[in-house]
């Protein structure tokens, strides 16, 4: 007759870690092993509804809807510094390109896109030649 050895599950998966052999195996081959707090998968599960009450309910919905609540806040905010910064970045972008009153061109005017273009020709002939 073998000898009765009781142990918990965190003690038992212990003994899985070593590598070289299954001390598991060779504890099962000398003793007789009894898991003390071993619990099946549905009594497991029925633990853990025995835990829920309204009380911890009503606690959890009211924790989650205000955190609902602050994450909606922080982004109306954000969006509404998005909008303000894209009408302040329009406006730097009208200005560079000469669409606002008061605006310098920095590219220079295309009145002269013309010229520009009879300038750009001459250029490109200077650095590879006419062509033919």
């Amino acid at each position: 007759m073998k000898v009765k050895k009781f142990y918990t599950v965190k003690e038992w998966s212990k003994f899985k870690g070593n590598d070289y052999f299954d001390m598991q195996e060779m504890l099962c081959q000398r003793y007789d092993v009894i898991l003390t707090d071993y619990q099946t998968k549905r009594e497991k599960l029925f633990s853990v509804l025995k835990k829920i009450n309204l009380k911890n309910l009503d606690k959890g919905i009211a924790g989650f809807s205000k955190l609902v609540q602050s994450f909606g806040g922080s982004m109306d905010q954000l969006t509404r510094e998005i909008d303000s910064q894209t009408s302040k970045d329009k406006d730097n972008l009208d200005s560079v390109w000469g669409k606002s009153e008061n605006s310098v061109p920095i590219w220079g005017s295309s009145e002269n896109s013309s010229d520009s273009q009879s300038q750009h020709k001459a250029n490109l002939e200077k650095i590879w030649g006419k062509r033919k």
